[in-house]
């Protein structure tokens, strides 16, 4: 049976685009699913699990604020909330008043928020890399992990965002390719796969940092009920 996801535009109070992906029926007996995305792709990466969930209830997948095909937010520095808000407005819009949340890496700090500040829009929230760094190595993010990049004139950027996306599947952090760091539990998609992370990367390239620097700013662990503040884990 093929399951059909559809895509759409909602114009926001302030005139600007979110773009999400749709699939599956509402159930009277089910809530539906939020998909949120990690960084720096976009709901395009969630289709094959969207695939799967669709026929069992409704999914919803928006492009986070500067993903995808979603327009930045208009702030010069968004902060976590900034995210939360938005992702609220865009429920509001389409009439849910509740969802189950499932999150990855920068789409799991968001959901976090989500259900910090507005506790009744979750049910259950599911959370897939939640980072939290030791304060060194958060530095070392703040600094390293997502520049700014601006295009040049012999595209360097090009070679960048494909080195980049690259660079995640092989090491965690990115930016420390030594042995110390190399995820051998990470195969390396074929080049088609890492293409298509890409396109999304330079598509998002003039905001794609500032939902990385939102999140290393926000102060996720000690806002996790119970939370003693630790860092130090990718859970």
């Amino acid at each position: 049976m093929t399951t059909w996801i559809d895509r759409h535009f909602l114009r926001l109070a302030d005139g600007r685009l979110a773009h999400y992906r749709e699939a599956g029926e509402a159930r009277p007996d089910e809530l539906p699913l939020l998909l949120a995305h990690a960084g720096p792709g976009s709901s395009a990466g969630l289709v094959p699990l969207i695939e799967q969930l669709a026929p069992r209830r409704r999914v919803i997948a928006p492009d986070m604020p500067g993903n995808g095909d979603s327009d930045p937010l208009p702030m010069p520095q968004p902060c976590m909330a900034d995210y939360v808000e938005q992702l609220v407005e865009l429920l509001d819009r389409l009439g849910i008043a509740q969802v189950d949340f499932c999150g990855q890496h920068t789409g799991a700090h968001i959901g976090c928020e989500l259900a910090l500040r507005h506790p009744a829009r979750v049910r259950r929230l599911m959370l897939d890399g939640l980072g939290l760094f030791e304060p060194e190595l958060l530095a070392q993010m703040v600094a390293r992990y997502a520049p700014p990049v601006v295009p040049d004139e012999f595209g360097g950027h090009l070679a960048w965002a494909w080195h980049f996306v690259e660079g995640m599947f092989l090491h965690f952090p990115y930016h420390l390719p030594d042995p110390a760091h190399r995820l051998h539990h990470s195969p390396v998609p074929p080049a088609a796969a890492r293409q298509a992370l890409v396109v999304d990367l330079l598509k998002a390239l003039p905001s794609y940092h500032l939902a990385y620097q939102a999140v290393y700013a926000h102060p996720t662990a000690e806002r996790l009920p119970g939370s003693s503040g630790r860092h130090g884990a990718v859970v």
